[in-house]
């Protein structure tokens, strides 16, 4: 059957043909056009964020894992590796030492080393801080996680 609907205007046959169903879309297929790729769009943002994050993890536990081995091979004695992750971009990593050692004369060398780190480390996605804690008899652990240092280097200074 033909859909084409003819009038006259001034002598000229104007018609009027059906659009194509390939041409023409439905305001809810327009919506459900935009919801599907507004998910899809949040869904892989989230992804690189989870990766950025993990990446970022990893990248603070090797700069930790140099530094607690930098301590060791001058003669120090780290005592563990902490992370605080300020944002998906920015972390505070703290290494624990006995009190003499960070009152000892040759570990100021270390904040030249720590300062050159966080340099070399820093880049569009990643900011670190690090920063030394002395520890003594009346050190205690929570208080390194009410300063918002929830993970903890495994193993380290071992």
């Amino acid at each position: 059957m033909d859909n084409t609907c003819y009038f006259m205007k001034d002598e000229k046959i104007i018609s009027w043909v059906p659009t194509k169903k390939n041409d023409l879309y439905t305001s809810d297929e327009l919506i459900d056009a935009y919801l599907y790729g507004k998910r899809n769009a949040f869904e892989a943002t989230q992804r690189l964020a989870v990766d950025k994050l993990n990446n970022n993890i990893e990248k603070s536990g090797e700069i930790s894992i140099n530094l607690l081995k930098t301590l060791t091979d001058k003669y120090f004695t780290p005592l563990n590796a902490y992370l605080r992750i300020n944002s998906l971009d920015n972390f505070d990593i703290m290494i624990t030492v006995p009190e003499r050692d960070i009152i000892s004369d040759d570990f100021l060398t270390m904040y030249d080393i720590i300062s050159k780190t966080e340099t070399q480390n820093k880049d569009e996605y990643y900011d670190v801080f690090i920063s030394f804690c002395p520890v003594n008899e009346h050190f205690e652990e929570i208080n390194v996680l009410s300063d918002g240092f929830l993970l903890k280097l495994e193993n380290s200074g071992e």
